[in-house]
């Protein structure tokens, strides 16, 4: 029953993990998408106010300006991809940084030109391979001592090109720092996620093989000496009939030892534990961001079908909880009904801000109060005043054994 531990506190999980990381990957790529506002800006500038004999040449400026961004934005978009980033194709890469050079030469004033350039070539030299940025560098170098000859043809003094380049340098660094933050944390969060599941697949084989060892165990040895003695009773069975009758009685008692045990371990397997499985959603409801209150979990002396049928309980209310309903605050308690001599262990499970209203029971609490029902107990699930949901199970308190309920889905609180 770890297994199904884990694809309670692992499924769900996951998927509103998957949810946080499209968003955060949305948001990493419109914030991006400020850093190439000036670039469009400027086109935009130049078309507005340059002279009425430049308006062709500036909507060309504002179409490559706005096909650069699209280009970068879309590199950004795979870069910051789920599982493995896809490849950068050069051909957007250096395409995109065309457009933008070709922009930021157009400019209206040099300097203007140097700062778009500058800004550029901080979002993108992370984009690609290191060699492509080094070219990329050495490019935008001879592209800013261009202008800078430009800016010195148009009488600026030697001063204000030395703080336009100290400045053109810090701008390009702080770009190049706002990109490789964004970078860098997307690809710790995307790795911790990826590594988190490679660890549960490894505990999923390390189940499957521990399994496999146990059923070795227990039955490699009994069903060698199922067939020694069934050869044995082969060969004697001509000339001592009562040597092979004896061999046979004991093949059959040997038999029923192995299906025992067989039957032993798969139960211990089934067995779900009420501690176990109550730690096991306190942790799952955490990591979705829900606050977990648990009072009144029985200690000892609950029969073994009672607290399993409990824990089945827990199980089936809190997926729920965390399938259907945007909650913040998950509440468990256990009470013993009619005090200590009562006959019955009564568990409620409860959350705020359910989604929708409850209307028909899904086949997992379906099957439970099915069950429940059989045994002498009942269920209920339904919404509260207050907009939330409560499942309420009340357990007879002599169950002897447990098995899993039928179904696997869940009503909608």
């Amino acid at each position: 029953m770890a297994q199904d531990r884990r694809d309670l506190a692992g499924v769900v999980t996951e998927r509103r993990k998957d949810r946080k990381l499209r968003f955060v990957r949305v948001v990493i790529v419109v914030s991006s998408s400020v850093l190439v506002l000036p670039l469009v800006m400027s086109a935009v500038v130049d078309l507005l106010m340059g002279p009425a004999e430049r308006r062709g040449l500036g909507l060309l400026y504002l179409a490559a300006a706005l096909l650069a961004s699209f280009l970068l934005l879309w590199m950004l978009f795979g870069r910051v991809r789920l599982g493995q980033p896809r490849r950068v194709s050069p051909w957007a890469y250096w395409g995109a940084s065309a457009l933008a050079a070709a922009v930021a030469l157009g400019a209206l004033t040099p300097i203007f030109g140097m700062l778009l350039l500058g800004g550029w070539v901080g979002v993108t030299v992370f984009l690609g391979p290191r060699s492509w940025g080094w070219w990329l560098l050495a490019g935008a170098v001879a592209l800013f001592a261009a202008l800078t000859v430009q800016a010195v043809e148009l009488d600026v003094p030697l001063a204000g090109v030395v703080v336009l380049w100290v400045v053109l340098v810090l701008w390009s660094l702080f770009m190049a720092g706002a990109v490789l933050i964004y970078v860098r944390l997307w690809d710790v969060t995307n790795e911790a996620l990826l590594e988190q599941r490679a660890r549960a697949r490894l505990a999923v084989s390390e189940e499957r093989l521990r399994f496999s060892r146990d059923m070795h165990d227990l039955l490699g040895h009994s069903l060698s000496a199922l067939v020694v003695k069934s050869e044995l009773a082969e060969r004697v069975l001509e000339r001592d009939p009562a040597r092979a009758a004896e061999e046979m009685t004991e093949v059959q008692g040997l038999a029923r030892r192995s299906l025992s045990q067989v039957r032993a371990a798969v139960r211990g397997y089934r067995e779900i534990d009420l501690h176990a499985e109550v730690e096991a959603v306190r942790t799952a409801l955490a990591a979705n961001g829900i606050r977990t209150e648990v009072s009144g979990v029985p200690e000892n002396g609950v029969p073994t079908g009672t607290a399993a049928t409990a824990a089945w309980v827990v199980r089936e209310g809190v997926t729920n909880v965390l399938r259907h309903s945007e909650a913040t605050e998950c509440r468990i308690t256990f009470t013993r009904a009619g005090g200590d001599t009562g006959d019955a262990l009564v568990v409620e499970v409860g959350n705020d801000r359910a989604r929708g209203r409850a209307r028909d029971g899904g086949s997992g609490l379906t099957g439970l109060s099915e069950r429940l029902a059989g045994t002498g107990g009942r269920l209920t699930a339904e919404p509260t005043p207050d907009g939330g949901f409560l499942l309420r199970a009340t357990v007879p308190w002599s169950i002897e054994g447990a098995d899993r309920p039928a179904g696997n889905e869940e009503a909608r609180p």
